[in-house]
């Protein structure tokens, strides 16, 4: 997909656990979760297209290990859900 299409997102990017990821929205101010805070990618969520097989992200979970906090239902300490955005 042309950037100029997307709002200058990618149209694919690889995803691996663990890799090192950067929150660009202010997700939650008062908790630390804001646009350029570093984390790692813990988990993936995806829906897959029965059609051609392909897989969308549905969510992600970015572990934020210095922040801390209280755990969300299911999740570890520092854990944070991260949701699809459409263009």
């Amino acid at each position: 997909l042309h950037s100029g299409n997307t709002g200058q997102r990618l149209g694919r990017i690889p995803l691996v656990l663990g890799m090192p990821v950067i929150i660009s929205q202010n997700f939650d101010v008062n908790g630390g979760v804001v646009n350029g805070t570093i984390g790692r990618l813990a988990q993936i969520r995806y829906r897959t297209d029965r059609s051609n097989g392909r897989r969308y992200l549905k969510s992600c979970v970015v572990r934020l290990p210095e922040l801390g906090g209280e755990a969300l239902h299911s999740l570890q300490p520092g854990d944070y859900p991260v949701m699809e955005d459409t263009v």
